[in-house]
Parts: C-alpha cells; structure tokens; sequence
C-alpha cells in the first residue's frame, strides 16, 4: 500500500538517514521510536511528500490519499484559524453561511437566495465529513472558536485538536503522525486511540507516549541514530521492549564468553613465550634452544589467529547501553522571602472570550505546584500573565521581585529569534551562564546531546534536541521560580527521566502546567485544576 525504499538524508552535515526502508499495509498501525535526532520527524516528513530524500523513493499505490500532522505548530500566529484549517471550519462555515441566508430569506425570499440556500442544505446533508469534523469537534472538547480568532490566542492543544481534525478531514487511506498526543488532555488522548484502532487504512505514528503504542501498533519502527538505519520489530511498544532486552542480554552474554575466551588465549600466549625465554636463558645448546625457537613459533601462531579473530566480521565490539541521560542537578536557587507568587481574583481572557475568573492562590518557595485542565481553559494564558505579557481584565498577579524567574514555553519558535536560532547549543548557553567553551560542552553533553548536536545551529535541531537544550538553559541558571508549560513534551523517554531527576533536585518554586498523571503522583504538592 505504501513503500519507502533506501531512503538517505543529510542534514546540518550529518547523516540523518542511510538506506532506511518501510513498509505499511492497510490496517498497520506503525509506532516509529527512537532517541530525539534520530530523524524520526525527519522519516515522516519524506514520506509525507513535505521534504525531499538524498536519495531513495516512497511509492504508493494510486488513489492512495495521504494526511500528514506534523509535530507542533509552524504557521503564521497572526493568522486567522480559518484560513490555516480550512477543512476544521468546513462544516462551521457552511452552517454561519446557512444561517446568514436563511436570514436575508426572511427579508428578500428572492429566488437566488433560495437556489443558494437549498444547494448548501443539500450540501450538508449529503457531505458525511461535515457532520464528521462536527462530531469531531464535539467528541474531542473544542469550543466554538470564532473563524477569525488569530491562532497565536489559541492554546497548544487547540491547535492539535485543529490539526488532527484538519488532518482527518480529507479521509485518509494513509495517515502520518508526528507526536499527536503532545499538548492533547486526557480525553483527546482517549479518543486518538480508539480512533487508530478501527482506522481501516495504514498509519505510521512517531510518539514516545507508551500507552499510546501498546493500544494501538502493531509494530514498531526503531530508528538506529548511530548508523541512521531502521528496524522492524513485530508487536506493540511492550513487545519490541521485551525483545530489545533479550537482544542485548544475548549479546552481552556472547561478548563476555568472547572476552573470556580471548583472555584464556592471551595467558596460553603468554605462558608459551615466557617458556621460549626460560629456555633461552638457561642454556646455550644448540638442540634446547632449537626446541624453544619451536615453542615460539607456536606463540606467534596463536597471536595470528587471535588477530585474525579481532578482525573478522563476527569478532563483537563491547556492546553500548542506551544512553540513559544526565542531567544533573538546578543551579543553586534565589533565596528570599517565602511567598513566590501571588494571585488576588485574577480574570483573564481576549476580546469576547473570558477564560479565567477569580482565580487565587499563592506558591511558597519550595513548592511545586501542578496546574491542570482541559485544552483552551486558560493554562498557558495565564503563564503569559504570571510573566507580563498578558493583559489581566480584573484583579492582580504578583511574583516577589527579588526572585529570577524561568519558563519553558509549551513550545518553541525557531524562527521567532533569527540570531539565536543561528547559534551553536554551545554559544546559546554561555550566553545565559557564563562559563568556557570546554564547560558549556561538557554541560550539555549531560543532556544527551553529542558532538554533532552541539555544533550544529538551534534552527536545524530536532524539536526533542531543542527541548533538551532549552531545559539546560533551565538548569544552568539560577532560579528561584520555574514555570514550565508541558515539560515532557517532545522528549524521548531517557531524556524525561533524567529531567526527572534534575527536577527533583530543584530547590526553588515550580509551577507546572501537565498531563503526565506519573509526573503529578510523583512531584505535585498540589494541584490547582481550571
């Protein structure tokens, strides 16, 4: 049904892709895994037609209609959501049109209208992907947005929501997902899976969400960033997890009897030479000395063979473990008075639309508060009004001035700031902490990041390597107050739990806005629910 065949890709001057081959029938449900960078968003966006291979070929069979939902946002902000999700709007637009006819019909019952307005009934009536995408909306939580709502005022699960619908719209015989549960609520995440598990088509989904894979694949996609190469392995994410220990289990067993073996070799060599040597040291007779000229060669015969053993295509190198990340721990926090943060019945909101009202509380230092709720109640909203650059309607928000403050945007722009996103990871830290070159490398090196990444400029990272560094940013300064809007999203699993760890070590004040029920029972000393 669709086919992918010996796909290379450079980019930023590294291989991201070498000969990776895929392919999925109807009624696949393909997980694509792997650390961030290891071009998974990449894959997709190749087979997605949006970006050209090196070399290689995807092919599908004709009338094969694919929809692809790339990972965050990148459109205009200052667009009007109608126009960047045409198809999200269809049914809404047809039914302000129906209403505004049936309006005018009241005043001018002219035949032109009436030819309009029953064409457009008729419309609705015989489209089933209106009613759909007006079922969709519904059965995800998406509240009327009005058409001409610029999309910057929209939440980041908004705009998913908006995405999958726009996606889903065209009823895809192939769909193509990257990170679709990043910034979805729990009943948005709900209903993806149960829509992939009665999707009749092919589906390939890049996510790091657990859950998600053992509900859904029926497969999984490893992606190799050490050799750019791709992996099939049959089953749900458990399964492939399962199979993976096994494997390295077996080789680790197979490289230590290897190791064993070469070291018993190495002693009989040993022995052997120090037995030619004896002999030559204790006599000068022409037979013993012949006699230990044999023993020596008998040593130089078994170093060949140990040679041509470390040489052959089956000798085994040690083997690596998964990089598991370390992040270390948060720069010493500011210290001050207790109290963080005020809020005294703060309403917030945009033009025509109230999202907060009334809402108080106080964060004391130390605390590490969870803020949660449904897509567009106000989450990130009032993370902007906590910083200033949102306007409150009534009441007040107060952050004691003495404390530095630190936020995590849900997600980033690399193109917001053309200069930093020129930078090396490198050169975007050591301008928030000063430290040497040498410094900054082997800091961030501690956050899974390598060479390649580190030397490769901001715009041309991977979403989860721009997390990963984003949160260094984090660490490397002292904070006495974080703000972090969806922490989780975008990194891969060793990356989460090392952040995990470093997060665990903060001293300061956190608030934290997540659906990451492990994230809550493990951190939240108290959740704040809009």
């Amino acid at each position: 049904m669709f086919t992918a065949s010996a796909l290379h890709k450079r980019l930023g001057g590294r291989a991201i892709l070498s000969g990776v081959s895929l392919v999925a029938n109807r009624g696949e449900v393909i997980g694509v895994v792997g650390p961030n960078g290891s071009g998974k968003s990449t894959l997709l966006a190749i087979l997605a037609g949006a970006l050209r291979p090196d070399s290689g070929r995807v092919d599908s069979r004709p009338g094969t209609r694919i929809s692809f939902l790339a990972q965050g946002f990148s459109g205009d902000a200052s667009e009007p959501v109608s126009a960047l999700f045409p198809q999200a709007f269809a049914s809404q637009s047809a039914n302000d049109r129906l209403s505004e006819l049936a309006q005018r019909l009241s005043d001018d019952a002219s035949s032109e209208l009436e030819a309009e307005y029953d064409e457009l009934l008729g419309a609705l009536s015989a489209a089933p992907t209106l009613g759909d995408i007006q079922s969709l909306r519904a059965t995800l939580g998406l509240r009327q947005i009005p058409q001409k709502t610029p999309a910057g005022q929209l939440s980041g699960g908004e705009l998913t929501k908006l995405g999958l619908i726009e996606t889903l719209a065209s009823q895809p015989s192939v769909l193509l997902l990257d990170e679709p549960t990043n910034h979805l609520d729990l009943r948005g995440i709900a209903w993806l899976e149960e829509y992939l598990r009665r999707f009749d088509g092919a589906a390939i989904i890049v996510s790091h969400d657990r859950a998600l894979l053992d509900a859904c694949a029926t497969s999984i996609f490893e992606l190799d960033p050490r050799t750019g190469t791709g992996e099939s392995f049959a089953g749900d994410y458990s399964a492939y997890a399962d199979e993976k220990a096994r494997r390295e289990e077996d080789l680790w067993r197979r490289y230590e009897l290897q190791q064993r073996e070469e070291r018993q070799l190495k002693r009989t060599i040993s022995a052997i030479e120090s037995r030619g040597r004896n002999i030559e040291n204790r006599t000068i007779d022409f037979y013993f000395r012949k006699r230990a000229a044999k023993v020596a060669r008998r040593a130089v015969t078994l170093k060949a063979r140990l040679e041509r053993e470390q040489a052959g295509s089956e000798h085994l190198e040690r083997p690596q473990k998964a990089a598991q990340g370390f992040f270390g721990g948060f720069r010493a926090a500011d210290t001050g008075a207790s109290r963080v943060l005020t809020a005294e019945r703060a309403s917030l909101g945009f033009p025509g639309q109230n999202l907060l009202e009334d809402l108080s509380f106080v964060v004391d230092r130390g605390e590490r508060v969870v803020i949660t709720g449904p897509n567009g109640c106000g989450k990130t909203t009032l993370f902007r009004a906590i910083q200033g650059e949102h306007k409150l309607s009534s009441g007040r928000i107060a952050v004691n001035p003495s404390l530095k403050l630190g936020y995590l945007a849900q997600q980033d722009d690399p193109a917001a700031d053309e200069a930093e996103s020129a930078l090396t990871p490198i050169e975007s830290l050591r301008r928030v902490a000063p430290m040497s070159e040498t410094d900054a490398y082997n800091f961030l090196h501690r956050f899974v990041m390598g060479h390649d990444q580190l030397r490769t400029p901001i715009a041309q990272l991977s979403y989860g390597e721009r997390r990963r560094l984003a949160l260094a940013r984090l660490v490397a300064t002292g904070l006495g107050l974080l703000l972090l809007d969806e922490p989780s999203n975008h990194l891969d699993l060793p990356s989460r739990e090392a952040f995990e760890m470093a997060f665990d070590s903060f001293e300061g004040a956190a608030l934290v806005i997540t659906h990451d029920r492990y994230f809550i029972e493990r951190f939240a000393d108290r959740v704040i629910e809009l």
